[in-house]
């Protein structure tokens, strides 16, 4: 972390995160000095190298910490003109090192994990070890997901006794690159496994991922000698049983980072909190920071689309994310709802056989509702608060494929996911830990506790208003709204024109759009509107298919570059308290664009349903007028692309819904 004002003398105390050691190695430390430049970049002050073997000396001790090492820092000097380059000293700087080696004897039969094995005590932490006797071996390296650390691929051999598991049902984490979560997962599995209510965790922690200890197997492909071995931590794959999972991985909290938190530098925790501000973190306390099995809507939403055909790769991954970041809840969950293209498209499918998109993505909606109001919910039951930095949650669903009517709802439901994850920065916090705080610490976890549960709170109210706006409309839709607009990734995005029709049938027809004078253009828009109902027995009564086609004529709205226009679908119901939209995929570079999408509006059967969601995720969630307590959004379109992020802030902060929804969790 950066020391301000230090000068020459800078006195860090600082502890580094372990790494794993083998002696003769040739291993090398080296520690580099950065001026710190604030916002500006940083400036290189110089390093110093020492060699593993050397700083430890001969014959180290285990858990001894050694002498004060003083290294010279070494200043690359620029060649010069008539001159040579050459190093020149510019300080020093002094480390210790401890070796730390874990105790394989120290194990006992007492304890046991999900898929087998027993306890090793290492250093501090009790590590569940799992029974290599029930994984294949070797393990196959899968990648990187997300963050640093590689996966692995596990195969179950033989399930615990009383489990019904897959042999995909595990999934190995590199634990060399997740030192910072081990202790939290012991910890986190010792509470769920308990009686112990002492702090209210235990039904938040049952919302983690399963996991059953670490175990040690060797790499497929890697010779022996040349560290073959991995220490992996067990845990539930979210893939297993899924043909294409779709998945959100949401950052929780308006402050995602903090100074000296976990080896934070002041300076990376001051660009996080600035990123913070400008991202939906700082409007709903959560920000989208990952997508899985996006659909082609979000896909065709290239935010390098104006740019450089050549960009790198890296480039657009940068960017996508930032699109991402910027997305509210509604827009966030509208795309994980879209199921109209792909393999989910029906509209081909014998609904007597199937269930449609919109029953799939009912229910599994209706699923997540209810289990994040549960989540909220469990969060404001926790007694201790918690620091849990840069933690996610996780929502999930297989949109690969439209499940069979002989496959119940409960089957169905049971596939869903709404878990929580990512430990890296966080600490379980006890009664006992909390009395051996001083004030200051004490208040630090209070402020970042109410950043989590206030982001866990807003996430679940934004699930519940969706819900009631999508699904929940039992009457009838009266008019549908169809605007087009050109697509900006940075900024908010144009009006091209707009359209509004009543809901009924209507077979293709291609009607003028109104531009922003609310006058009659030449561009018109060509849809057609059909009545599809479900089987008895459905969730739905069934679904007016909105088919849009194409657009002709439609102004260019770009300088530089021809406009890449998408359509935009608002409908309205018959009592003005339910608002559906959806939006089709972007066609660039094209006034003419050819759709062909087909969007569905759903009428329920139960207009009670959301109503029974709340009541099983917490009693007297459901109660009274939902409408009022779930009013429409605020933040229309792209709103958060167009620099009104404050603005928007304070209007949301201000709904008399939300404080209504808060006061009912906590009580």
């Amino acid at each position: 972390h950066t020391l301000w004002n230090a000068h020459k003398t800078p006195q860090w105390d600082f502890t580094c995160r372990a790494h794993a050691y083998a002696p003769s190695s040739g291993d090398k430390i080296e520690i580099a000095l950065w001026e710190d430049g604030n916002v500006s970049k940083a400036e290189w002050m110089g390093s110093a190298t020492i060699g593993v073997d050397e700083l430890l000396g001969l014959d180290p001790a285990p858990g001894v910490e050694s002498d004060d090492v003083v290294l010279p820092v070494m200043w690359q000097k620029k060649k010069k003109k008539g001159g040579g380059a050459g190093e020149e000293q510019t300080g020093t700087v002094t480390i210790q090192t401890t070796l730390v080696v874990a105790d394989p004897t120290k194990s006992t039969s007492s304890s046991t994990s999900a898929a087998g094995g027993g306890v090793v005590k290492t250093d501090d932490v009790q590590v569940t070890r799992v029974d290599p006797a029930h994984f294949a071996r070797p393990v196959k390296r899968l990648g990187v997901s997300g963050g640093t650390a590689p996966f692995f691929q596990l195969k179950l051999l033989n399930p615990p006794e009383g489990r019904t598991c897959t042999e995909d049902h595990f999934i190995g984490k590199d634990l060399s690159r997740a030192v910072d979560e081990i202790a939290f997962y012991e910890e986190m599995l010792s509470i769920v496994n308990s009686d112990n209510e002492e702090c209210g965790l235990r039904d938040l922690l049952s919302f983690g991922f399963e996991y059953a200890g670490v175990l040690t197997a060797p790499e497929e492909g890697v010779e022996e000698g040349e560290d073959a071995e991995r220490e992996l931590l067990v845990l539930r794959n979210l893939r297993d049983g899924c043909s294409t999972l779709r998945l959100l991985d949401i950052k929780m909290g308006e402050k995602t980072a903090s100074v000296g938190w976990h080896g934070k530098s002041w300076s990376h925790a001051h660009r996080q909190g600035l990123m913070d501000k400008t991202t939906n973190s700082y409007v709903e306390g959560f920000r989208l920071e990952g997508f899985d099995g996006r659909p082609e809507t979000l896909v065709t939403m290239d935010p390098l689309m104006d740019y450089d055909s050549a960009k790198s790769a890296k480039a657009l991954k940068k960017a996508s994310r930032m699109l991402l970041q910027h997305m509210d809840g509604r827009e966030v969950v509208m795309h994980f709802l879209d199921l109209h293209q792909g393999p989910t498209a029906d509209n081909d499918v014998n609904l007597e056989e199937v269930y449609s998109n919109a029953e799939l993505s009912e229910l599994v909606f209706h699923e997540i509702v209810t289990r994040t109001a549960k989540l909220a919910a469990a969060c404001n039951k926790v007694t201790v608060p918690q620091k849990w930095v840069g933690s996610s949650v996780a929502l999930g669903y297989d949109s690969g494929t439209l499940p069979p009517r002989s496959k119940d709802e409960a089957a169905i439901r049971s596939t869903v996911l709404v878990n929580i994850f990512d430990w890296g920065r966080s600490e379980l916090n006890t009664i006992e830990k909390m009395q051996t705080m001083p004030a200051k610490e004490q208040q630090d976890r209070q402020e970042f506790w109410n950043y989590y549960k206030g982001g866990m709170e807003r996430l679940a109210w934004v699930a519940a208003r969706t819900y009631l706006h999508r699904f929940a409309n039992a009457d009838e839709w009266k008019e549908i709204t169809l605007t087009i607009y050109d697509f900006d990734a940075m900024s908010k995005d144009d009006f091209m024109g707009t359209a509004t029709v009543a809901v009924e049938d209507t077979d293709v027809s291609e009607i003028k759009l109104s531009n922003t004078k609310g006058k009659e253009s030449d561009a018109t828009i060509a849809y057609s509107l059909h009545w599809r109902p479900c089987p008895t027995g459905s969730r739905l009564k069934g679904t007016w298919r909105v088919g849009i086609k194409s657009a002709k004529n439609l102004p260019n709205m770009d300088q530089d570059s021809v406009s890449d226009p998408y359509c935009c679908i608002k409908a309205t119901s018959t009592d003005g308290k339910h608002c559906f939209e959806q939006v089709t995929r972007v066609i660039p570079n094209d006034l003419n664009p050819v759709w062909d999408a087909t969007l569905d509006l759903p009428i329920a059967s139960d207009g009670d349903a959301l109503k029974k969601a709340l009541e099983d995720g917490k009693s007297g969630l459901g109660e009274g007028d939902l409408c009022a307590l779930l009013p429409r959004g605020v933040s229309e379109g792209t709103a958060l692309r167009s620099a009104t992020v404050s603005k928007i802030r304070s209007k949301e902060a201000e709904s008399p819904g939300f404080l209504e929804w808060k006061n009912r969790l906590s009580s």
